[in-house]
């Protein structure tokens, strides 16, 4: 496809628009007033974009760094919600309990346990027998929550907190 001239100061402007965005939460990126003309300092943000995210370095906006500026755009406009899983309420997980929520609470456990040498690891079955309940416990008492060996909503919200501190590798 052929583009005009203001085809593509158009798009010129749209793309440094987005730039100038992410750039406003990104301290890596230089700040340029977006204009429809691709400046040397609309080039140095460039490549200060392609460095921060892994492309490589020219300061042109071919087609992955112009993909990559706008999901990012997207992703800082638009943000992930959080994925709230546990029922809301006065809800307790606890002994005899099964199914998904408790083979989400056995990995979540295993996670942290990986983590921290005073955590047990349990078997993740989706079923809340007496072993995950001893190392809801130790996480309780760990994090100074009432003992019971149950996973209500302030437990959950603990074990939520301490996952999101770690790193993990996917």
């Amino acid at each position: 496809m052929i583009y005009s001239k203001q085809q593509q100061q158009e798009h010129v402007k749209e793309i440094l628009h987005y730039l100038y965005v992410i750039a406003l939460q990104d301290a890596r990126i230089p700040i340029v007033v977006p204009t429809n003309q691709m400046t040397a300092e609309a080039a140095l943000a460039v490549r200060a974009f392609q460095q921060a995210y892994g492309l490589p370095v020219t300061g042109e906006i071919d087609d992955a760094t112009w993909d990559a500026i706008v999901w990012a755009y997207q992703r800082q406009i638009n943000p992930p919600k959080p994925l709230v899983l546990f029922p809301n309420g006065g809800f307790v997980l606890q002994q005899g309990d099964s199914g998904e929520l408790v083979y989400i609470v056995q990995v979540l456990l295993n996670l942290l346990a990986g983590r921290y040498g005073n955590l047990a690891t349990v078997t993740v079955s989706g079923i809340y027998e007496i072993p995950t309940a001893d190392a809801i416990m130790q996480l309780q008492t760990i994090s100074g929550l009432p003992e019971t060996g149950k996973v209500n909503q302030e437990t959950w919200d603990r074990m939520a907190s301490l996952i999101s501190q770690l790193r993990l590798q996917i």
